[in-house]
């Protein structure tokens, strides 16, 4: 039996979600050890210790590099909370290329036989006008969009796009972590 499609969608949002989870992990565990920083530790804003660490390591940052730490604190934020139009918007910031992957959205309320939702789709399949709306073109947290986005998400690559910006901003702080023991 073949799984439905949204399955490997699924794993894609549990990798990107452990990445901006092993980021916060990370972010913490540097403001913990680092004496001046231990009492931002556990800070209930992510945001506040961001801006702690960033400070206080500033001058071994780039500009990029502290964007980076900064755009990845908030697109972990709209992952986890399946904002997921805002995490897209976060990607754009971080400097990740994403366009849509034209996921269309049917609304098939109404409809009252197999043979009126072919037609629906059949509409939509040819682009007609008003039969179908881009997903892309609404925000998550209008009603009924997450699954449409989790599907727009995962088929334009931008889950895959956020595990790497996770990883790279788990990279600079590995970094600092070794510069601090200097």
């Amino acid at each position: 039996m073949l799984s439905p499609p949204h399955v490997v969608f699924l794993e894609q949002f549990k990798s990107a979600s452990s990445e901006g989870a092993i980021f916060e992990l990370k972010l913490r565990l540097l403001a913990d050890k680092t004496p001046s920083l231990q009492q931002f530790a556990h800070e209930q804003k992510l945001e506040d210790i961001e801006n702690k660490v960033t400070e206080y390591f500033g001058n071994a940052l780039s500009e990029d590099e502290k964007n980076t730490i900064v755009v990845c604190h908030q697109l972990r934020n709209k992952i986890l909370h399946c904002n997921f139009s805002a995490a897209r918007k976060k990607l754009v910031e971080s400097g990740a290329e994403s366009i849509s992957a034209g996921v269309k959205r049917i609304d098939i309320n109404g409809l009252i036989n197999i043979t009126q939702i072919e037609a629906k789709i059949t509409q939509a399949i040819t682009n007609n006008p008003g039969s179908f709306e881009s997903v892309s073109e609404s925000a998550t947290t209008t009603p009924g969009r997450i699954f449409g986005w989790l599907l727009e998400m995962g088929a334009a690559g931008d889950l895959l796009k956020a595990i790497l910006v996770f990883q790279e901003a788990s990279a600079i702080l590995d970094r600092l972590l070794v510069i601090d023991r200097i």
